[in-house]
């Protein structure tokens, strides 16, 4: 998997953004954490910044990272985590790369109750429900 060009910067679908997804279809009750279908992943390089980290890791699901982190092939992370691991330059790294530097170009998302895909192309999820899910 290559990094993109700087033409090609600009598609975010990052697992930070899958964190904070979730299925709205009417009658859904559990719509998250969605699941990632891989058809093309990308890396990019972002800079790194522990304190960013840090504030995000409270608002993070972790199962829900971890396993979008294993469908995208990433397997560094810790299955469970917690908060005195923040002081791991390590583990701060693998958290960094899986949330921020893993990118889904082009897949899907799905719905874990109705199994509804939701399209990801060009790095953008098209989360849009049809009249009869509204």
């Amino acid at each position: 998997m290559g990094l993109l060009s700087p033409s090609e910067k600009g598609t975010e679908m990052r697992l930070l953004t899958h964190n904070m997804l979730s299925s709205n279809i009417k009658g859904v009750t559990n719509g998250f954490p969605l699941r990632v279908e891989v058809e093309k992943m990308v890396e990019k390089q972002v800079d790194f910044n522990a304190d960013f980290l840090k504030n995000m890791f409270t608002k993070i699901e972790w199962k829900a990272l971890f396993d979008a982190a294993q469908t995208m092939g990433y397997t560094d992370l810790p299955a469970e985590a917690e908060s005195s691991m923040l002081d791991s330059d390590e583990f701060l790294k693998k958290f960094h790369h899986a949330l921020l530097e893993l990118h889904l170009e082009e897949g899907a998302l799905i719905c874990p109750e109705t199994g509804r895909r939701f399209p990801v192309n060009k790095g953008i999820p098209n989360m849009l429900l049809h009249e009869d899910e509204v």
